[in-house]
């Protein structure tokens, strides 16, 4: 038995928490395990710093080789596999277990906004949030688009038909005349 591996990407506060949960409770008579990027960080050691802050938003600061090894025992155990994470589509041997790719955009002024909400850090100084950003920028965006990749907005409710026909959509090869 092998799984459907579902990689979901976005800046930080963009929604990928939110939706990983959500299409868990799509499909209730799946087994769905989510595996999610924050909890595969290195030692705090290990991870460089910026100014005075450890920097998390550097490839670096992921332990990818055991996202990967738990996600190749995972595909083989559940019906639904997600991984999500702000750097997820940063690795090549990451991004080629994905059968389904879901990438939540959300403006600029959108994710300020829920930054400087999010307190479960303390306050962060405008300077980290303005650095989170920019690495999204160079580290998590994908660098590929095609027909395994759905875009969503992270402003905007999620169409379940949507994800749906994306997740369990057919692959054709249309015919060479």
């Amino acid at each position: 038995m092998a799984g459907l591996s579902i990689g979901i990407g976005g800046v930080s506060r963009s929604g990928k928490t939110s939706l990983s949960n959500y299409i868990k409770s799509l499909y209730p008579n799946k087994s769905v395990f989510i595996i999610g990027m924050d909890e595969y960080v290195k030692d705090e050691t290990d991870i460089p710093k910026v100014k005075d802050h450890i920097d998390w938003e550097h490839p670096i600061s992921v332990d990818f080789e055991r996202i990967q090894k738990t996600l190749k025992e995972a595909i083989e155990t559940y019906d639904i596999v997600i991984t999500e994470g702000i750097l997820i589509f940063y690795s090549e041997e990451l991004n080629e277990l994905f059968d389904r790719r879901i990438f939540i955009d959300i403006p600029k002024v959108v994710f300020y906004k829920r930054k400087r909400e999010d307190t479960r850090w303390g306050k962060e100084p405008d300077w980290y949030i303005d650095y989170i950003w920019d690495s999204y920028l160079k580290y998590g965006r994908l660098r590929d688009s095609d027909s395994k990749t759905l875009y969503v907005h992270g402003t905007e409710d999620w169409s379940p038909m949507l994800i749906d026909e994306h997740l369990f959509k057919v692959q054709t090869v249309p015919p060479s005349y």
